[in-house]
């Protein structure tokens, strides 16, 4: 499957880990703008859906991107598969795309997502105060970056 948005071609590939495998979804799962690029998060020893992880408003003329990983079963966090993901996905991201910069929006009422991600190495570079609605309620939205360099001093 291939990516032909803003007239940059990229090739999707399977990417692959220990316990995982990072599975491109069909086109009709992207934005309709085809800027959103999600795969299936695979367990390999069974075969079974674990959940998924996206490029979320992706800029490929500025190199950055935007990150959301989503396990909906409890019984699969805090098992790993989610880090095993994020370093998948960062590879790519980096190594491949060549880009500078992922980016992540937590509602900062997800701090389990929070500390996940810096736990993962992203920095903390602001809070966006009541930029999120839920329930009939605002919350602050945290906003975490990892940068190319960052990456590359860790690996």
């Amino acid at each position: 499957m291939t990516d032909t948005n803003n007239n940059q071609s990229i090739y999707l590939e399977y990417l692959e880990a220990e316990r995982i495998i990072l599975i491109p979804l069909s086109e009709h799962r992207m934005a309709d703008d085809g800027i959103d690029i999600w795969y299936a998060i695979v367990d390999k020893e069974n075969r079974a859906p674990i959940g998924m992880i996206g490029m979320v408003h992706r800029h490929p003329e500025w190199k950055n991107t935007g990150l959301w990983i989503v396990i909906p079963d409890e019984r699969n966090r805090r098992e790993g598969y989610g880090l095993e993901a994020l370093g998948l996905m960062e590879q790519y991201i980096f190594d491949s795309l060549a880009y500078q910069r992922i980016a992540v929006q937590i509602a900062e009422c997800n701090q389990t997502a929070v500390r996940f991600f810096k736990k993962a190495g992203y920095k903390l570079e602001g809070v966006q105060e009541l930029g999120y609605f839920n329930n009939n309620r605002y919350y602050d939205v945290v906003l975490l970056r990892l940068l190319r360099k960052e990456y590359m001093g860790r690996h």
